[in-house]
């Protein structure tokens, strides 16, 4: 019995000892197990592949292939046609990857796949149509992404314009395409314009007056000085009218011939010409005649040019005049609103360098000044209380009107090559008869009864644009009209009347030398 149970002790011991030393070794076992998530692109066996809508890619495996994952078959589909050859084909537009396994359940392959428009064929229209354009594609998405460089804006325009009609929406299209080619275009324009004036005036006015019937003599007696006649120098008395003599019936005709289209006579020469009849110093009968015959001839001549310059495809605008206030309204606290109008030589103009030595332009150009023709005259009111009495007085309000010449358009033109974009010959004639009805109308003697107001309006407006393609330059090589002013000294100014100094430039050599040509202040 002692032996059995020294038997039973060492079994129990061993058992303890084999229990202790598998739950060691399963402790051992479990301390050594991790855990491995293959999210695949950056594995051994990790490849992409960029695979074009409706189209297909076959995959040679270098060992067979047990199972394949797709994570999404609406983008991708895989296809076994053998153990070691997958045919992948691209279903829609998006991103997927595949995984291949062995038999024994390891990676063969990781494809990283990416699913999208066929870029290829734009590329190959763009190098077709364009070949002095590097461009290049990339398709993210729906969107397609241009890069590279081009030689104008309009080599860059016409890819975007391309590329637009392989997507649906336009803003599909990003272009970052530089342009190697010059970008600052300097515009000049020349506005030149005549304007002739021609009024011609002549009028003839009669008067005539008549008297009958009756005749009273006037009443006269002696001029008395203290009781003692008075004497001129001749020593003959002087009388002194007490009664004017008058007929009983006086009658008198005259003609008020005007000038309607000027409103009054504007200068010249008049004439006139009288007769009177006297009895016993009292005017019985008188005829006169007035002649006017004017003339004026006027010229205006008007020159502008604007200079420009601003970097293709931006816009620039130019202003040289001023701004005057209009009132628009009140506001509650019953304060008159201004808003300001401008007036002046102004230039707007968007240069697009589509080729090279080729300039499209937009421009906008404009020469306006205030004049009182067509001008908004507001009279003066009074401002009466509630019993009608006036309290005050709104001075009157003069908006003046414009006179403007402008033209919008588009044109395309080489650099340094002119054109004109706007010109205007326009003549307006004006003549008006004024005169006595009927008299007015007989032959020769018709003159005398009516005037004549005649203006003449002529004027003609050439409006030209040439574009320049320019590089900055060193400030040395540019000239200001302030260039060599300086003030006179006191001496100069008060001896010689000099409004600026006047010296020799440096290192020129003015002996011998003469004023030769016309000297004071030149137009052209």
């Amino acid at each position: 019995m002692e032996m059995l149970g020294r038997y039973i002790r060492v079994f129990a011991l061993a058992l303890f000892a084999s229990l202790a030393a598998a739950a060691s070794a399963n402790a051992n076992e479990a301390a050594l197990l991790h855990v491995k998530i293959d999210l695949g692109g950056d594995g051994p066996v990790s490849q992409s592949l960029v695979l074009p809508i409706n189209k297909a890619a076959v995959i040679e495996l270098p060992v067979d292939a047990r199972d394949v994952l797709v994570s999404n078959p609406a983008i991708v589909d895989a296809v076994i046609r053998t153990p070691r050859r997958v045919y992948v084909l691209g279903i829609a537009q998006g991103q997927a990857n595949a995984f291949f396994f062995d038999a024994d359940g390891r990676q063969i392959l990781n494809l990283e796949i990416s699913v999208s428009r066929d870029i290829s064929q734009l590329e190959n229209t763009i190098a077709k149509l364009l070949p002095r354009a590097r461009v290049s594609v990339q398709a993210m998405g729906s969107k397609l992404i241009l890069s590279g460089t081009v030689p104008d804006a309009g080599t860059a325009d016409s890819v975007l314009k391309i590329a637009r009609q392989s997507v649906e929406e336009d803003d599909d299209v990003l272009s970052l395409v530089s342009i190697q080619g010059k970008g600052q275009v300097l515009l000049k324009v020349r506005i030149v314009e005549m304007q002739r004036t021609l009024v011609k005036q002549l009028g003839i006015n009669l008067s005539g007056a008549i008297s009958f019937g009756d005749f009273m003599p006037p009443i006269a007696r002696p001029l008395l000085e203290n009781g003692v006649p008075v004497l001129d120098q001749f020593g003959n008395g002087i009388f002194e009218t007490v009664t004017a003599g008058s007929f009983g019936t006086t009658a008198g005709l005259s003609t008020n011939n005007s000038f309607p289209l000027n409103g009054r006579s504007i200068g010249g020469t008049s004439g006139t010409i009288g007769y009177r009849n006297l009895r016993n110093g009292v005017e019985q009968s008188s005829f006169g005649a007035g002649v006017t015959a004017l003339e004026r001839v006027g010229l205006v001549r008007t020159l502008a040019e604007p200079n420009l310059t601003a970097i293709t495809g931006e816009a620039a605008n130019f202003l040289a005049g001023g701004e005057f206030p209009v009132p628009t309204g009140r506001d509650r606290n019953g304060n008159i609103t201004i808003e300001y109008k401008k007036f002046g030589v102004g230039l707007g103009f968007t240069p697009l360098v589509i080729s090279k030595g080729r300039i499209s332009l937009k421009i906008s150009t404009e020469v306006s000044e205030l004049s009182n023709t067509g001008a908004l005259q507001l009279d003066s009111q009074n401002i009466t209380d509630d019993n009608g009495a006036v309290i005050g007085t709104v001075a009157g309000l003069t908006l003046p009107a414009l006179n403007v010449r402008r033209a919008e358009t588009t044109v395309e033109l080489p650099s340094g090559g002119s054109m004109v974009i706007a010109g205007l010959i326009q003549e307006k004639t004006k003549q008006a008869l004024e005169g006595v009805p009927g008299a007015k109308d007989l032959p020769i003697l018709g003159a005398l009864f009516r005037s004549r107001d005649y203006q003449n309006d002529e004027t003609e407006l050439v409006i030209m644009v040439t574009p320049y393609l320019v590089d900055p330059t060193h400030p040395d090589a540019l000239a200001s009209p302030a260039d060599g002013v300086a003030a006179p000294s006191d001496l100069g100014s008060i001896l010689f009347g000099r409004l600026n100094k006047v010296y020799r430039a440096p290192g020129a050599n003015t002996e011998g030398k003469k004023w030769d040509g016309p000297v004071g202040y030149v137009l052209e």
